[in-house]
């Protein structure tokens, strides 16, 4: 009996994982990437988010580009042809789920510097939702999906 209760107090230690293996763990960040977007969405009076599909040139796609320095670029392409994009880079910051925009734009002759602020809804390797507050004051969905 004394010979089970001694096996039953060292069987949780063989579970225990050393502290050498957790200083090689490297967490992924999946937002890194080219992130084409292809739904968007609105919350309706009953509070229900209702996407509809995005609405992109054929041959270019809207985009947002994160890299893994923190730098991005965003692309907002003309659904005309030939495609024509207004960029916009500079670099961004996460914490948590709110990912923080900050970049120049040129207006007239002054360089201006903003910032924006979007927040991650879902996020896997492969998709995503992001969420912002348009110059309306309503919030936008975004349904991402990495390219």
């Amino acid at each position: 009996m004394k010979k089970l209760l001694a096996l039953l107090f060292l069987l949780p230690l063989t579970f225990v994982s050393c502290g050498e293996d957790e200083k090689d763990f490297v967490q992924q960040n999946y937002l890194v990437g080219n992130w084409e977007i292809i739904q968007k969405g609105t919350r309706s009076p009953q509070g229900v988010i209702l996407y509809q599909d995005y609405l992109n040139n054929s041959n270019c796609k809207d985009n947002y580009i994160f890299n893994s320095d923190f730098t991005f670029e965003s692309n907002d392409y003309t659904t005309e042809e030939p495609c024509v994009s207004t960029s916009i880079e500079g670099t961004y910051n996460r914490l948590s789920t709110i990912v923080t925009l900050d970049y120049t734009i040129q207006v007239g002759e002054t360089t201006q510097e903003e910032s924006k602020s979007l927040t991650i809804v879902s996020l896997t390797y492969t998709e995503a939702i992001i969420a912002y507050t348009d110059d309306l004051g309503q919030v936008v969905y975004l349904k991402l999906q990495k390219v």
